[in-house]
């Protein structure tokens, strides 16, 4: 039978989630959360998702998170990734920030390849 040696697992929380899936020799889990970091008056919003495989040497994670207040906005994004190739860990950020009584734009990008 094709499909006998396959397993499937998912576990949910409030806070998230992780799902498993096994076959042969090979496992993969995915992984996420969106979490409310929100402080009066500040809104803060943040996730995670990532996908992994220890045995195929994969792990990519991707992150982001939004901020406002009366003065501030602000944006952030996140990629880290490993991949068999060369075995090293990459990663790429973005940020930006508006500061609207200064009337001021700053953005950064990190970038290791």
């Amino acid at each position: 039978m094709l499909f006998q040696d396959i397993t499937l697992s998912t576990e949910a929380t409030l806070e998230g989630f992780k799902t498993t899936l096994a076959y042969e020799r090979q496992i993969w889990t995915l992984e996420g959360a969106v979490r409310d970091e929100s402080r009066y008056p500040r809104v803060k919003y943040s996730s995670l998702f990532r996908l992994s495989s220890p045995t195929s040497l994969i792990d990519v994670q991707l992150t982001s998170n939004a901020a406002e207040d009366t003065e501030t906005t602000s944006r952030g994004f996140g990629l880290k990734y490993l991949i068999s190739r060369d075995r090293q860990l990459k990663t790429l950020s973005l940020k930006s920030e508006i500061n609207r009584l200064r009337k001021e734009l700053k953005l950064e990008v990190n970038l290791s390849i």
